[in-house]
């Protein structure tokens, strides 16, 4: 993994997801693309036609972006820890904090969180267009291997009649995409969970990017296969053929698989993220009709808008995976 797109709008939300982007790219030392997509204001027909019109608008509004980055960086929280040592007080730290007393048994230290916490290689990128359009054509141009965006969620009803620039950029994008919760502060990739229905079998597209993910940033992995059967001897058959094809494509990688019994897809998800606080959550997601997504069949939609915990989307070389009946796929959920 070697480029990371951050789309921004100004806004919290993104605001957020760019400063999350920054630390997650600063010790596998992976450069930034930080976007930007306007319009600019009613302007008569004419001036388009003038020759670099556009260009000075671009080049205009990606200064105002490389400002922005800056002001975001100097802004960001920062984390103190006074530790209170009781060791003999032999010498004085060179970090002891100045201005507070020592303690009778104890000499108060500070220790704050690193100052080279962001990626040091970011390049600023606008241009005018359409937001959606632009994500994607910016994404191909600069060859991204990671969009990470702000997700804001709201009801899986909104998501469905209104939808979202994240959303359509998770269902519809050809590189994996990392949705930030807008309070989600990036403390480091300890553990991800990734949430497949394990009976269908996926493609060596949507491995090969897991296995990327996973050797780039080392986090532990979770698969997690939600069912209604209760043999667990023949639920365990039934994804044998999948936990192979993840045996061969993740050989050097260690994994965890946990089959759970439960009659909700989305509530038990959330159910096990609740449990196990993960850094992050990970789906493959599929095309929905809009009739699908209306009745709260995407899974993808429901977990933008359960909006507790970053979620990456991994896509897959293909829209659907194996055919179903329709009667078992109201008893699977969406990659």
């Amino acid at each position: 993994m070697k480029t990371i797109l951050v789309p921004i709008d100004f806004s919290p939300d993104s605001k957020n997801a760019l400063l999350y982007a920054l630390e997650l790219a600063q010790k596998p030392h992976i450069r930034i693309i930080v976007f930007h997509a306007f319009y600019p204001a009613a302007l008569p027909p004419a001036a388009y036609e003038t020759p670099s019109f556009i260009q000075n608008l671009e080049r205009v509004k990606c200064r105002e972006l490389e400002q922005y980055v800056n002001v975001c960086k100097e802004a960001a929280p920062h984390d103190y820890v006074f530790d209170f040592r009781c060791a003999p007080k032999v010498t004085k730290p060179e970090n002891l904090v100045p201005g507070y007393t020592e303690q009778v048994f104890h000499t108060i230290v500070a220790v704050q969180e690193p100052q080279e916490r962001f990626a040091d290689q970011v390049t600023c990128v606008a241009r005018m267009g359409t937001v959606y359009e632009q994500i994607l054509s910016v994404a191909e141009a600069y060859e991204a291997d990671l969009i990470v965006m702000g997700m804001q969620g709201g009801s899986a009803l909104e998501q469905a009649l209104i939808g979202s620039t994240t959303l359509s950029i998770m269902r519809n994008c050809s590189v994996p995409v990392l949705g930030v919760p807008l309070h989600a502060r990036f403390r480091g990739l300890r553990s991800v969970v990734f949430a497949s229905d394990l009976s269908r079998q996926p493609d060596k597209t949507l491995l090969r990017l897991l296995r990327g993910f996973m050797k780039t940033f080392k986090p532990r992995l979770e698969l997690l296969h939600l069912h209604r059967q209760q043999d667990m001897q023949a639920e365990y058959r039934n994804v044998e053929r999948t936990l192979e094809a993840f045996d061969e494509q993740l050989h050097d990688i260690d994994y965890k698989v946990v089959l759970r019994q439960r009659p909700e897809v989305v509530a038990g998800i959330r159910e096990y993220l609740q449990e196990r606080q993960p850094s992050a959550l990970i789906l493959s997601p599929q095309k929905h009709t809009f009739i699908k997504r209306l009745f709260n069949k995407s899974v993808t939609a429901q977990m933008v808008a359960y909006h507790d915990v970053p979620l990456l989307t991994l896509p897959s070389s293909r829209t659907n995976w194996q055919e179903r009946e329709p009667e078992e796929l109201e008893k699977v959920h969406e990659h």
